[in-house]
């Protein structure tokens, strides 16, 4: 039986790393679009080129994908969050989606999944519950979020998932190694007020998740987040309790935070807890469901 090949915009970055490693581990062929293309990486999958800034890229690159994941976007953490600033992060996720869908081939049967985040449902700094179905915030990261989905459902690919990622738990990249860092030192105190919502997510079953929609092909919008979302006070306790530190108790408070990052202070000191309704009944089951599993899987 012939390999179905997908094809990753953004399959550099950590999540991509793990996602083609899994996927070829299920017999997939993986390729990856990049400004740099070359024959293949060092993990034998073939680049090709784009150049979404300029809505460019090798055509040829679609024609055998039987799936396509869109990664792509420059980091939220990147930079201060100024006007300028501001306008690049929602270039870089926009002119992806643009370049995908200006080169779709005139085929039905590709299934896009493009990456979103749960800052779609706004921030807050108390407890604010959602799932798939309801409506998006108002602040700057639901209004991007808004944009890069609508984007997404007007591509022009007949299957289309929309992925809202929460904060991934990988134990030596992305978040989570810069948030145990000041535990492990035995400097823990919680950012805000605690209280703000814990959208997270395991690596392994992000991927996993992937994977689950597309050779099911299951379409629609879905959370991609573990099944019990927590405060920070919550996981930062559970980090404690494993490292056996000490939690300071009290709190950075919000306003020293916001002073030092401006409005970018949004990723440490809000938040929503998103639960994933969707993928729960689309018989999805969770490898690491709950925080205190994940910290420990992540420190073996």
């Amino acid at each position: 039986m012939n390999k179905k090949t997908l094809l990753i915009a953004g399959g550099s970055g950590f999540l991509g790393r793990a996602v083609t490693s899994f996927f070829q581990h299920h017999n997939w062929n993986v390729e990856w679009l990049s400004r740099h293309s070359s024959q293949q990486s060092e993990s034998a999958t073939k680049i090709w080129f784009w150049n979404p800034a300029e809505l460019q890229m090798d055509p040829a690159a679609l024609q055998s994908a039987d799936a396509v994941l869109n990664l792509a976007g420059l980091s939220l953490a990147d930079g201060p969050w100024n006007q300028a600033r501001k306008l690049e992060f929602e270039k870089s996720r926009l002119q992806a989606v643009f370049t995908l869908s200006k080169f779709r081939p005139d085929r039905s049967d590709i299934h896009f999944i493009s990456a979103s985040a749960t800052g779609y449902y706004g921030s807050y700094a108390h407890q604010v519950h959602t799932t798939e179905s309801d409506k998006p915030g108002t602040d700057f990261l639901a209004q991007l979020c808004e944009k890069w989905e609508g984007a997404a459902l007007s591509s022009g690919y007949s299957q289309i998932s929309i992925a809202r990622i929460g904060v991934v738990l990988a134990k030596n990249e992305g978040a989570y190694p810069l948030m145990i860092k000041p535990v492990r030192w035995g400097a823990g105190a919680g950012p805000g007020s605690g209280n703000q919502g814990l959208s997270w997510i395991h690596l392994d079953d992000l991927v996993r998740g992937f994977f689950w929609l597309l050779e099911n092909q299951i379409t629609g919008t879905f959370n991609f987040t573990a099944p019990v979302p927590v405060s920070m006070k919550h996981f930062m306790r559970e980090v404690a309790k494993h490292y056996n530190r000490p939690i300071w108790p009290i709190h950075i408070p919000e306003s020293l935070i916001s002073f030092a990052l401006g409005e970018k202070s949004v990723l440490a000191c809000k938040g929503v807890y998103a639960e994933p309704k969707a993928l729960l009944e689309s018989g999805f089951s969770y490898s690491q469901p709950s925080i205190e599993t994940a910290i420990r899987s992540l420190s073996s």
